[in-house]
């Protein structure tokens, strides 16, 4: 009997936000500092492009959370909005 293997990634398989912002970093200082060479150089760019992607779907997400929640709270009676 063979097992499939499965390729789909739950949410809590994937690097957190902040996971993520170190793991970018890390990559750019790599690149920057010349430590690996040319190939290495594109595949670390392209995984960074990746995070950078989650990152943002990450912060719209919350984004779109506090929009929500500041939309329900205003029929509640939360208190204005102060501009600073």
């Amino acid at each position: 009997m063979t097992k499939k293997k499965t390729t789909s990634k739950t949410p809590s398989d994937e690097p957190g936000f902040e996971a993520s912002v170190e793991q970018v970093e890390a990559l750019i200082d790599k690149i920057e500092q010349g430590e690996i060479g040319l190939e290495e150089s594109v595949e670390a760019y392209e995984k960074g492009v990746a995070l950078i992607k989650r990152c943002r779907g990450i912060l719209d997400h919350a984004e779109q959370r506090i929009t929500e929640l500041t939309d329900s709270g205003d029929s509640v009676g939360s208190p204005d909005r102060v501009d600073a």
